[in-house]
This record gives structure tokens, sequence and C-alpha cells, in this order.
């Protein structure tokens, strides 16, 4: 059979584009009934308004009633326009409001609830368990959210895909609240002025016209929206798992084994970078991690011996990256491939790099090495190498798949190497937890000799804070400015240039927070018996604070030092932000520093020329 053009036509259109008339058949359809009913719809009002409630308990449990109904409106197919209007009529302007006000809160609640999974046995009687979330709400911004409070049916589709588009919980209740609060007054005026007028039937009927209303306004506000640009947001979980444990290669400890086929189906390949001072210092690793792989051979396949990165800021260099890309490639590693990662932070932090950014993206583990990355660098989520004379230019944010922490790696260390890694447990001790340095000032004897005890438990504090700081404190990736965890950091990195790296990162660090202790005095920051304990401590757990770097100056004779500063503003972005110490354990950011102040802070610490109590590494 044929159809007319304007018939075909009209099947070709998405029910989207035919709004306006949807909206003519149902005004039609209320008019009519209305002319066809009018007798029968007078009865049943005049009846109704008999039973209208008349003592507390009635009134009470009529509006407990109808805060059901709006808050089911989520689930049920509850007119709540009616409702809402209904509410005002019998029980006023102020108790029509709250109902309205509650029960909307708690739709929206439970709409929130139920896309978020939190009632998983009716989420999934919804099929809510089947969909993407884009299925109900394909952009859902903050301002989707309030523009949708009176449409129908998409006003319980928002709440519902907030819920499973993980929106922020807190940000979701504030804007709903007051969405809802100014959708329950439109409602209670509009419903005082009808009942003013005895007209409890225009009421009903104003009940029944408003969604075509709200739903004319909404879609008036997409075409006004349409010139704007696509907004799209969403969120990415990491799960971050950093273990702790002893002789990891021993193949009767299964926690490596763990991690690599937690989330993998089949066999698994794995390919191994070491730090190559570390398969010195151990020469019976690589036959360990030979005979652990070959123990499990039945899940993990592992593609070659572990391969050698040069040590420290040596590896942090363009030419070590292209052999870490060439190995990988070489070895036909593929995204679901795992790399393990062993040594201290700068291999860390290259081998981190070439796993970012090859195949865009590797999964990676880091097995850490030495103190400091067991206790910090390790546990970051940060990768980079030098370029250009600047530390860190190119890098990546990238979280590994977990970090292992064996501290049977860190009995082979030097004696250097163990205490250097302490500056950082000392800085996030300053900046985060009183209680830990005052542990530390106590067992200062025993770290500075590592004491095996002592020093587990500071490593596993130090990385405790750490991540709690990356996972707490709303800005692992660094988009900000400020950056606690920096504490010291902007002269060590200086100090670390200006020795061509002879002096490890933590000596490095130690010098800097001691210079920024310093200042944070004179500033009046800082309290002198607080500074004194901070340069105590480091002294006692044998730290060198006056290194011959601290003396160099320019051909204008400026300190070279103190120029950290302006390449420390470039490497933030140029907006300067330096954490100073308030009090011990508490921070504050700075963003401009006393340049005559710091000189004073530099010439007093360059003037205690601390003697090296236990440093005499740093002739190595």
């Amino acid at each position: 059979m044929k159809r007319s053009r304007g018939y075909r036509a009209l099947l070709q259109r998405g029910p989207g584009k035919h709004f306006w008339l949807s909206v003519l058949c149902f005004s039609g359809l209320v008019i009519a009934s209305f002319v066809l009913f009018e007798q029968q719809i007078q009865n049943f009002l005049f009846h109704l308004e008999q039973f209208l409630p008349s003592t507390p308990a009635q009134m009470l449990t009529l509006a407990l009633l109808l805060i059901g109904l709006l808050a089911l409106d989520v689930v049920l197919p509850v007119p709540s326009s009616m409702v809402a209007l209904l509410a005002v009529a019998t029980l006023g302007s102020v108790g029509g409001y709250l109902v309205i006000f509650i029960g909307l809160c708690l739709g929206a609640g439970l709409g929130y609830a139920l896309g978020a999974g939190y009632f998983r046995l009716l989420s999934s009687r919804l099929g809510l368990h089947q969909r993407q979330p884009g299925q109900l709400a394909y952009r859902l911004g903050t301002l989707s959210l309030i523009c949708l409070r009176g449409v129908p049916v998409l006003a319980e589709t928002s709440v519902v895909a907030a819920g499973m588009q993980h929106y922020p919980l807190r940000a979701f209740i504030l804007v709903t609240t007051l969405a809802n609060a100014g959708l329950a007054l439109a409602y209670s005026a509009i419903g005082t002025f009808l009942v003013a007028q005895n007209a409890l039937l225009v009421t009903l009927l104003a009940g029944m016209v408003l969604p075509a209303l709200f739903i004319a306004g909404y879609s008036l506000f997409k075409a006004l929206r349409k010139g704007e640009a696509l907004r799209g947001r969403f969120t990415v979980s990491y799960d971050y798992p950093v273990v702790f444990t002893e002789h990891l290669f021993d193949p009767l400890n299964t926690c490596l084994h763990r991690q690599l086929t937690a989330q993998q189906r089949g066999r698994v390949t794995v390919l191994v970078f070491a730090d190559e001072q570390l398969l010195r210092c151990a020469p019976h690793l690589a036959g360990q991690i030979d005979a652990y792989f070959a123990a499990h051979a039945a899940d993990l396949n592992l593609k070659a011996a572990p391969i050698a990165v040069p040590a420290g800021e040596l590896s942090k260099d363009a030419q070590v990256l292209q052999q870490l890309y060439s190995a990988m490639l070489s070895h036909g590693l593929d995204r679901h491939c795992f790399v393990l990662a062993l040594g201290g932070g700068a291999v860390l932090d290259t081998v981190g790099y070439a796993c970012a950014t090859f195949h865009r993206g590797m999964r990676l583990i880091r097995i850490p090495s030495t103190v400091l990355a067991q206790n910090d660098a390790g546990i970051g989520v940060k990768n980079g190498i030098n370029a250009f004379g600047q530390k860190n230019l190119l890098g990546a944010f990238y979280p590994a798949s977990a970090v292992i922490n064996d501290f049977q790696l860190l009995t082979t260390l030097p004696h250097r190497d163990r205490i250097a890694g302490l500056a950082e447990a000392v800085k996030v001790a300053l900046i985060k937890d009183r209680a830990f340095f005052e542990w530390m000032e106590r067992e200062a004897d025993a770290l500075a000799h590592f004491d095996h005890p002592a020093s587990r438990y500071a490593i596993r504090r130090c990385a405790e804070l750490h991540l709690g700081h990356i996972t707490g404190a709303g800005d692992p990736f660094e988009r900000g400015n400020g950056r606690p965890l920096d504490y010291g950091h902007w002269a060590a990195h200086k100090l670390e240039n200006l020795s061509q790296h002879r002096l490890r990162h933590g000596e490095a660090v130690a010098v800097g927070m001691a210079l920024d202790g310093l200042y944070a005095n004179a500033l009046g920051l800082l309290s002198d018996a607080d500074s004194e304990r901070v340069i105590s401590l480091l002294l006692r757990l044998g730290f060198n604070l006056c290194p011959p770097e601290l003396s160099l100056k320019d051909a204008h004779g400026r300190s070279r030092v103190l120029l950290g500063l302006e390449e420390f503003r470039q490497h933030l972005g140029g907006q300067l932000s330096i954490p100073m110490l308030s009090s011990i354990g508490t921070s504050v950011d700075l963003h401009q520093i006393d340049d005559a102040l710091m000189e004073q802070a530099l010439l007093r610490l360059v003037s205690q020329r601390a003697p090296l109590t236990l440093g005499e590494g740093y002739a190595q």
C-alpha cells in the first residue's frame, strides 16, 4: 500500500521532533475530557472537599502520603505536578511547600541511590545494571540537573543518570536541594493563588498543564543552547595497592603472582627492567627472578632476563628512554603485558614514563629498591626524565597497577643511600604529622644506624602519608599550584644540578628543608625552637646541611642556589607556590619570597658549618 509523502516524512522524524504535536494532542485531550465529563468532575471535587483533613493527625497522615508519592515518582508513574498542587490545596501554602520540598528531595536521593547501585536488588529489577550511563543522559552537568527538575520523566531520569555517572554526591545534594527549593516555591505560589480564587478544579487542571509548560521551557532552553560548545565529563577510577612484603622472589611468596594475575585471564607476559646498581649489589637477584617465573610458568611468561637500566639520574635521559622503547618493541609487548620496574626513584621515573607512553599505557608494577623510593618516589604517580638541562621536564602522571615494597632489597644498599631516603620521611612528617616527627626525634639514633624495626616503621608510615595525600587531597595529578609534598624541593632540585648529581636527592632535600626552615623562622612563621628541632633532627640522622654548592656565585655575584626559585616558578607554570612550615606538622603556601630574607637564611645555614657525623659518603 502506498503512503503519502507527508505520512512517510512523519515516520522518518524522531519522536523528539513531534513535541509540539504531542502538546497539542495532550491539550485537546484535557479540554475534551472536561467538556464531556464536566458534571462528573464537579461532583468528584465536591465530595473531595468534604474529605479534606480537619485534624492534625489527618493532616500528618495526608502529608506523609503525599511525600511518599513524590519520593516514589522515580519508580512509579506518579503525576508529581498534580500531587504538588493538591498538597498546597489541602495543606495550605506553608504545609504544601514543605511536603513538596521534602518529597522532591527524597525522590532525587532515591534516584541517585538507584543509579549508583546502592540498592542493588531494586536497581537490577529496574534493569539499571544493564545500561551504560550515556543511555540515560549523554551530557549531564549541573545546569542540566537544575533545568530538568520540573520536567516530567526527565527529572527522574536525570537523577538516576547522576548516580550512574558518579556525579559528586555532595555537589548533587547541594544542586538538587536548591533546585527543589525553587520548584517547590513555584508550585506553592501557583497553588496558593488558585486556591485563593476558590478554584480547586483549575488547580488540578493546572497540575496537568504545568508539565507541558515545563517541557516547553526546557525545549526552548535546549534550542538556545544549540550554538554552544559540546561538553563532556567523565571520571577515571584507579585501584592503587601498595603492598609490603619480604623476599618477594621466593617462589613460595605469592604476592607478585597475585598482583600480576588479579585482573588477567590466561598466561601473563612480563618484562623486567632493573637498576644496574641493584643487579651489581645483589648478584643473586637475576637468578632469583628467573627461578620465580620458572616456578610459576603455568601463569607467568618472563620474556627475557632482567634488562639493566643505568642507576640514578643517568637513567633519566632521552637515550635511555629510547632503549626502553626498543626493548619493549623487540619483545613484542602489547597493552595487556606487564612491565616490572626494579630500582631507585630515578629508574622508576624513567621506566614509568616509558610505560605511560608506549602503546599509550603499559601495565606497570613498581618494585622500589631504595629507602627513598619505598617511602616516597615509588608511591607517587609522577614519571619523567630530565631534558634541556631541566629536571623532570618531560613526563606524565601515570599510576602503576601496584607498588610492592620488599624490605630485603634495602639490605644491599650502601649506608649513604639508606640514610638519604630518610629525608623524605622527615619532610612528610614536618608538613603532615607532628606525632611522626616526634617519634623520629626519639628514634633518631636507631634510624641513623638503619635499625630494622625502626626503619620498617618509618618507611611504612611515610608511605601511608604519601599515599593518603595522593588519594585524599583531591589533586593527584597536580593541576593546582599547591604542592605540600614539594617542601624543600625548590632548593633541592637546584643543588642536585649544581653538584652534577653528586648529591643524592634525599641529601639535597635535607638541605632544602633546613634552608626553608630558617627562612620561615626569619619571616616569623616558625618559632626558634621548632626551626632548631628541624635542623637538629637532620643532623642527628647524618645529613650534611652545608655542602659546598651553597656558596656558589654566578658572574654577577648572585647565589646560584637562590636562582632555583625562578626555575621552580617556571616549573609550576608561572605562579610561585612554596610550602613553608608554620609549625611542625603544619604548612602554608607562600606565593612570594622575600629575596633579602632568603639570602639571610642562606647565610645562616652556611655559617653553621655543620659537621659530617654520618655523611662521610659524600666523598664517595
